[in-house]
């Protein structure tokens, strides 16, 4: 039996790969990489691998994402998206579980002139040769217009079965998509959080001033940020699932504020031995962005993480405008 490692994001066009190298006679294994803050849908994924009948594994992205990320070698899009590098990282890593289980080749969904930083004639050679997978490496949706890989050639693959798929337009798939009875799949992104300059500020920052673990940036895509100083910072929840969400995610040495009824935000305070002018400060920030923004000074508890039994009080301190926008990252 032919093996084959195949990138799945739960999108149309891994979902179309998949189901072409499939219908070939190849014994599939759907791989997704968690990213905390990408564009794609595990679920979706989950969902598609299951509808097509293929292996299904995830791989999670860890701290030698993050140092890709920081210091890319082929450099950044349009915000702090490493996109070249990280399809290495993933292709390269894939290539390790398509040795690990003894498979034939790796392939994605990617479409030539797709993505203008990522997948284009140079940049998909480079991707291939960064990781490790040259000749092994196979676009189905493009494939004939791209030099035969070694699958190809060795007469694992019929590459008159693959297709010429080019640009931006997903019309082709779209119908072939219709022929083949493929309907659940996520719609066209953009990219992940990375491409978003916002979110990019915040991962600078965290870059700048530090962070103990990678579970730790999963928080990076809620809430509203602010920088106190170098050594203190602070993410308040906008609703909520995002209140609920730094709550299961904060780091053991964090600190919860929040007012004592639960009504209004909670507050994430990062840092180490906070002073009562911080605290006061950070109460200024749930207060300001709760109902009692105009009232006089709230009374907000707070405990740290790994001490939820010993709760304490602070006054708000009344922020100016000013003072936030300074804050804001």
């Amino acid at each position: 039996m032919i093996k084959a490692v195949g990138l799945i994001s739960g999108g149309l066009d891994s979902t179309l790969a998949a189901k072409i190298i499939k219908d070939l006679g190849v014994e599939v294994y759907g791989v997704y990489f968690s990213m905390p803050w990408g564009c794609c849908d595990k679920t979706k994924a989950i969902e598609a691998a299951t509808n097509l009948g293929i292996h299904f594994i995830t791989l999670q992205l860890d701290e030698r994402y993050l140092e890709l990320v920081k210091n890319p070698r082929y450099g950044y899009g349009s915000a702090l998206n490493p996109c070249v590098d990280c399809r290495i990282h993933m292709f390269s890593r894939a290539g390790h579980y398509m040795r690990e289980i003894g498979a034939d080749f790796v392939f994605t969904g990617e479409v030539l002139g797709q993505r203008p930083m990522s997948q284009l004639r140079p940049s998909l050679k480079k991707i291939e040769e960064g990781s490790g997978l040259e000749g092994r490496l196979l676009r189905p949706l493009c494939a004939q217009l791209l030099d035969p890989t070694i699958p190809e050639q060795e007469g694992l693959i019929d590459r008159d079965k693959l297709l010429n798929i080019t640009g931006r337009s997903r019309k082709e798939q779209l119908q072939l998509a219709d022929q083949l009875n493929i309907k659940n799949f996520s719609p066209p992104a953009g990219g992940c959080l990375l491409t978003d300059q916002n979110f990019a500020n915040r991962m600078l920052d965290v870059f700048k001033h530090g962070y103990r673990n990678f579970r730790e940036t999963i928080a990076l895509k809620w809430g509203r940020h602010f920088r106190l100083n170098d050594h203190f910072k602070i993410i308040l929840g906008r609703d909520e699932e995002e209140n609920k969400s730094l709550l299961h995610y904060a780091h053991k040495d964090d600190w919860i504020m929040r007012f004592p009824d639960h009504m209004g935000p909670t507050l994430l305070l990062k840092g180490y031995h906070p002073t009562d002018e911080i605290f006061s400060t950070a109460a200024g920030l749930i207060q300001r962005f709760s109902k009692f923004k105009e009232e006089t000074p709230q009374q907000i508890e707070y405990w740290a993480v790994n001490n939820k039994g010993e709760k304490n009080i602070v006054t708000a301190k009344i922020l100016k405008e000013e003072e936030i926008e300074k804050m804001k990252i």
